[in-house]
């Protein structure tokens, strides 16, 4: 969210305390309160339930400008979720009452919070929808087309990369299925040449294509993060 409105977030976190976490290392636990609220520098951590038998739920992808748990720091409610680093990444740490304070003076801060958890909410509830009514297929394709909006970029071929780290246990962690039902459905849409891999790097070929799969015709351009 940092840079949407020139360096005034960031230099709101700057202030305070930076930190560092490794890849798959836990930033927030579930039911602990926050040590205050977490600005991305750089690297991307996921917002994740963890069930009964280890299962995974990842609700949230979160890329550098993001910061979080909203929901704890605006509503006041208990955080029930955990947040972890998927890859290296660099935060920093305020005190969840000085960036209450900050974004109440800050009305253009305040707007573009309150624009991205809007459009954030509307790319939450398109993805629902195929997660509790579409079979596996479409669950793939919801999260890859909502990943494409939101972390892809365009190479010399108008192909969409999608730069983070997608492992196939990860797609199947943001679609609710196992790892080889995910797998089984994204070599299906590589048959059909809606995506394909680059270096490692998921290649969304079309992403009209891929709304057309989902019958997705006026989503917005881009999902921000639903924070």
């Amino acid at each position: 969210m940092a840079q949407e409105t020139g360096n005034g977030i960031f230099s709101f976190f700057a202030q305070f305390k930076r930190l560092y976490y490794k890849k798959n290392e836990t930033i927030i636990r579930a039911d602990d309160a926050p040590q205050g609220v977490f600005y991305i520098k750089s690297g991307h951590v996921r917002m994740l339930s963890i069930f009964e038998a280890g299962k995974q739920l990842t609700l949230n992808i979160f890329k550098p400008g993001s910061y979080f748990p909203m929901i704890w720091t605006i509503a006041d409610v208990q955080n029930s979720y955990y947040y972890q680093a998927i890859t290296d990444a660099e935060v920093y740490r305020a005190p969840k009452d000085a960036l209450i304070e900050f974004i109440k003076k800050n009305p253009t801060e305040l707007y573009t919070l309150t624009r991205r958890i809007l459009i954030g909410l509307g790319g939450f509830l398109t993805n629902s929808q195929h997660l509790l009514f579409g079979d596996a297929y479409h669950r793939v394709a919801s999260v890859l087309l909502l990943c494409a909006k939101r972390f892809g970029e365009k190479n010399a071929n108008q192909q969409i990369l999608i730069k983070i780290p997608l492992t196939h246990q990860e797609i199947a962690n943001l679609s609710g299925i196992t790892r080889e039902t995910a797998s089984i459905e994204i070599n299906n849409l590589k048959r059909k040449k809606i995506i394909s891999y680059h270096r490692h790097t998921i290649c969304i070929n079309s992403i009209e294509t891929l709304e057309k799969e989902l019958e997705v015709y006026n989503s917005p351009k881009e999902f921000p993060d639903i924070v």
